[in-house]
């Protein structure tokens, strides 16, 4: 990503994050990612282009932006600091409750954007990414024949498997209900 997340975000650097990935966000609900412009971001947001390449290489460095926009909201920085056998279901509760609250604007996206689409393949590789970074510091399972980054691999894939079902093919079911689905797929590796 072009723009340096580590350091320290001004109010006007703020706003014009804000601005510029709000308009992505809004322009998904309405195309596909692949007929947005970054003439069409600038103009929708009110920046001239000098402004979007100071902080973007392209729609895709934009992109990459939003998904971690995403990953502040439900706070995946906390993950190191917590017990890893909890981890999981804490990053899958707050997963559920955004996807919950944001389920309208997922369902617009997905009008024009399919689950097979570059625009989700991207999202899923972001957040699967993220999923196994939680779990690098998981200690060892105690006599496990299986090397640490199948697991790893296993409990990313299981989340991204039940959340995607739930909010991307439409079938609701309450969170309890998805926590069972996940402890089942998961068996015996994960302890809770």
């Amino acid at each position: 990503m072009k723009y340096d997340i580590a350091k320290k975000t001004t109010r006007g650097a703020k706003r014009t994050l804000d601005a510029f990935s709000g308009t992505m966000f809004e322009l998904l609900s309405a195309k596909p990612f692949e007929g947005i412009s970054v003439n069409e971001l600038c103009e929708k947001s009110n920046y001239p282009r000098a402004t979007f390449y100071n902080y973007f290489d392209d729609k895709y460095d934009l992109l990459n932006y939003c998904w971690y926009r995403i990953g502040k909201q439900i706070r995946l920085d906390e993950y190191a600091e917590l017990d890893p056998g909890k981890s999981l279901y804490i990053f899958f509760d707050r997963a559920y409750d955004f996807a919950s609250v944001s389920l309208a604007t997922i369902q617009k996206i997905l009008k024009f954007n399919s689950t097979d689409s570059f625009l989700l393949n991207h999202f899923r590789g972001y957040l699967g990414t993220q999923i196994r970074k939680i779990f690098q510091d998981c200690p060892d399972q105690d006599g496990s024949p299986i090397p640490y980054e199948i697991i790893a691999d296993h409990y990313s894939n299981t989340v991204l498997l039940i959340l995607g079902w739930i909010f991307l093919k439409g079938n609701r079911c309450s969170k309890a209900q998805a926590h069972e689905y996940l402890k089942y797929l998961l068996g015996t590796f994960q302890k809770n």
